[in-house]
């Protein structure tokens, strides 16, 4: 894994544990958001459990490539459905875009930790 794939693995991990976090204590500005994209509270709760269950696999994923590259996988999808659902409630295209960001980081991060179990 080289220092580009363990710096996208450690930027989307902090991302994800800022807005996992926010989202599990239910803070206002993520309250607001679950209601706007049409989330129950307890469903955005769920979702903030994946983005830091995400977290811990990324952070593993330097020692275990194999679970940083599923982590990586997992991120990416949950990525998707995100830019999925500020599209299905009419957002613009520029609402997806820190998902976006977030999945190329994941999807990057998941090649060194392919490459790096490959190696094994």
């Amino acid at each position: 894994m080289t220092d580009t794939h363990t710096l996208a693995a450690r930027g989307v991990a902090l991302v994800l544990t800022t807005t996992g976090t926010a989202k599990i204590l239910a803070l206002a500005p993520m309250t607001e958001r679950a209601r706007h994209l049409g989330f129950s509270g307890r469903a955005f709760r769920v979702i903030g459990a994946c983005e830091l269950a995400g977290v811990a696999g990324l952070l593993l994923g330097r020692r275990h490539p194999r679970v940083g590259a599923v982590a990586a996988v997992a991120v990416c999808s949950l990525m998707g459905g995100a830019c999925w659902a500020h599209r299905r409630v009419g957002d613009s295209w520029t609402a997806t875009v820190p998902a976006v960001l977030v999945g190329v980081g994941a999807a990057h991060s998941a090649k060194g930790a392919l490459e790096q179990s490959g190696s094994r």
